[in-house]
């Protein structure tokens, strides 16, 4: 019998403490730090945590931008995530499992693990990656049971490796045409796009030599 995934989480009310909100928080200082400490992470089954509203899943949802375009792909069927199947994303990222743990580092590591998952799924350096932001979605029930964590790259140019059946079509587009369909991208990347010019502000401001491609 397979032994089953098991994903980063952390308990709801620990959340709910920091403060709750609906959509995309440019306040990362103020969650990241805690929901990522080592005394706040516990890893669970994926089948009892995508069920059990106890618990917030970390999910590492970076931005890949190059000069003036951003990532853009389709989601596909081999991603476990039924509900997001055929919506398009600008976020690369996914599940922390418990696997990822001391893969780059000694630590049982939130950071560490985002960087394998980007390493697996698109071609570039993200060795100097920015937090920017937060996202929450507690009107459905996948949002419901996941954190997302905004993180900007910027790559040196547009080569792209689709490493898995996830990730569909990977391009990059222009930022000014990336929302001119928004129901056709899943909630969270609409927030991102909602919120760009602030997110890429932010990085910029963190990292100013990172801010030109």
């Amino acid at each position: 019998m397979a032994i089953e995934e098991r994903v980063l989480c952390v308990k709801r009310d620990l959340f709910e403490k920091l403060g709750v909100f609906q959509g995309l928080s440019l306040e990362v200082e103020k969650y990241l730090p805690v929901v990522t400490a080592a005394a706040n992470i516990q890893y669970l089954n994926r089948s009892e945590a995508e069920q059990d509203r106890r618990y917030k899943q970390l999910i590492p949802y970076a931005l890949i931008i190059c000069g003036d375009k951003i990532l853009r792909y389709r989601r596909g069927k081999g991603g476990q995530e039924t509900r997001l199947h055929g919506l398009y994303s600008v976020g690369v990222g996914g599940h922390i499992s418990e696997e990822d743990s001391g893969l780059f580092s000694t630590g049982i590591g939130y950071h560490d693990a985002m960087r394998r998952e980007l390493m697996e799924e698109v071609a570039i350096d993200v060795s100097k990656e920015m937090a920017v932001a937060v996202i929450n979605d507690d009107s459905t029930d996948v949002g419901f049971v996941h954190l997302g964590i905004v993180h900007i790259v910027y790559a040196a140019d547009e080569a792209v490796a689709n490493r898995r059946d996830g990730i569909v079509g990977a391009e990059f587009v222009p930022l000014s045409d990336a929302m001119k369909n928004p129901e056709a991208y899943e909630s969270w990347s609409r927030f991102c796009m909602e919120n760009l010019s602030a997110l890429i502000a932010k990085a910029a401001a963190i990292a100013p030599e990172r801010a030109v491609a």
